[in-house]
């Protein structure tokens, strides 16, 4: 394990703290909505409902504090995300901010989802599909409002209409389908005390590296046009500890830059 070092050469601590692993039913619960939603069947609701093994694993390694996480489908990676904390980067709960709204969002089954006008018509372009065909019987200028946090781009459209076989009958046993990883940097040295503004372009540069290595089939910054999904959890975790002790060691020797390899250059 990689540590930081003080300047006489001391240990500090490690560089990243144990990894978080866990599954969506064990955090997460779902409920239909009676309203109308953007379109037919945009009717769910996901909630922050942890399970009592959910609970055991919030208070064995909690879920607070800035990190950049990973989502999962069937134990293939979906997507990479950032967290960099709610009101001070010691405080919120990623699975309340972040993976209730991604399950809700990829999915296509949020109450409140949209996707662009811009993604609509390349979607009106496409060969047919049973999501695009719900998407373009919408209506449109609800669809369409760039406004809400369920905002989706094409490439998370490409994902789930792959998935949508499964996607259209959603319900709470399939929450178990979903998982999570969460890699949080330890705050020591140099990243002491640094406020969420300081803190979070290091979080983002983390996160491209994340992506060009691992091309998830729902960041925008991926290459990988078609929803087909990305490696596995563990392989995942792997790189994302590598890509986060890489740029870490190099903000702890002030020089934060590094180099990436693409994904198929190496093994991950």
């Amino acid at each position: 394990m990689n540590y930081y070092h003080n300047i006489e050469g001391e240990q500090i601590s490690p560089m990243v703290l144990p990894t978080i692993s866990i599954r969506g039913d064990d955090l997460l619960g779902l409920r239909t909505v009676s309203t109308p939603g953007t379109h037919a069947l945009a009717n769910l609701r996901v909630d922050y409902r942890p399970t009592d093994a959910g609970q055991r694993a919030i208070a064995r390694d909690g879920h607070s504090g800035p990190g950049i996480y990973a989502c999962f489908w069937d134990r293939e990676l979906f997507y990479i995300g950032t967290f960099a904390g709610i009101g001070r980067p010691t405080k919120g709960n990623v699975a309340r901010e972040r993976w209730t709204k991604h399950i809700a969002g990829m999915s296509f089954r949020g109450h409140g989802v949209t996707i662009g006008e811009r993604a609509l018509n390349q979607i009106g372009d496409d060969a047919p599909s049973r999501l695009g065909d719900l998407l373009l019987a919408a209506d449109r200028a609800r669809l369409s409002k760039t406004a809400g946090a369920l905002q989706m781009h094409y490439e998370k459209f490409r994902f789930a209409a792959r998935h949508w076989d499964d996607f259209a009958l959603l319900d709470e046993a399939m929450l178990a389908r979903f998982a999570f990883v969460y890699l949080r940097p330890s705050l020591h040295g140099r990243l002491a005390g640094m406020d969420k503004a300081t803190l979070d372009p290091h979080l983002r540069a983390m996160e491209r590296g994340i992506v060009a290595l691992l091309d998830p089939p729902c960041n925008c910054g991926s290459l990988n046009q078609d929803g087909a999904p990305g490696p596995g959890i563990a392989n995942t975790a792997e790189a994302m500890r590598q890509v986060m002790d890489a740029h870490l060691a190099a903000v702890q020797s002030d020089h934060p830059e590094y180099r990436l390899m693409p994904r198929g250059s190496r093994r991950i």
